[in-house]
């Protein structure tokens, strides 16, 4: 499975595909890396379509949630005037735009519920 679904595994610190991945350039340098964030989108929403979501086995959803967790709290750090940590390629607009998509998609990783493309203004060049 994990070749499976390599972006979202990817971007787990101790996997290979880490350095470039889409979480090590937002960690280490404040870079939301918009080709790593479709690639880890696409994951996320082919599990929502793959997955048996009765079924969906527990590491799985550990990577999923780990995943998450890495993104909301880098995005919740960005808006904290007391945190050091911005995002420094995207406005604020844009930002709330990708963090909706990342929570639609994360939410149908475990719903199996994938809204079609045509709903959104901001469209993942991946999915057809």
């Amino acid at each position: 499975m994990k070749n499976k679904y390599s972006a979202l595994y990817g971007n787990l610190p101790e996997n290979d595909l880490w350095e470039g991945c889409f979480c090590e350039k937002l960690a280490e340098y404040g870079i939301w890396d918009e080709n790593e964030f479709w690639k880890l989108h696409f994951d996320l929403t082919q599990i929502g379509i793959d997955e048996d979501d009765e079924n969906i086995s527990k590491d799985l959803a550990a990577v999923i949630v780990k995943t998450y967790v890495r993104i909301s709290s880098l995005i919740t750090a960005h808006f904290d005037e007391q945190d050091a940590f911005f995002i420094s390629n995207l406005n604020r607009h844009q930002l709330q735009s990708f963090t909706e998509r990342l929570n639609l998609a994360t939410t149908a990783a475990f719903t199996g519920d994938v809204l079609d493309e045509s709903s959104f203004d901001l469209k993942n060049p991946l999915i057809k």
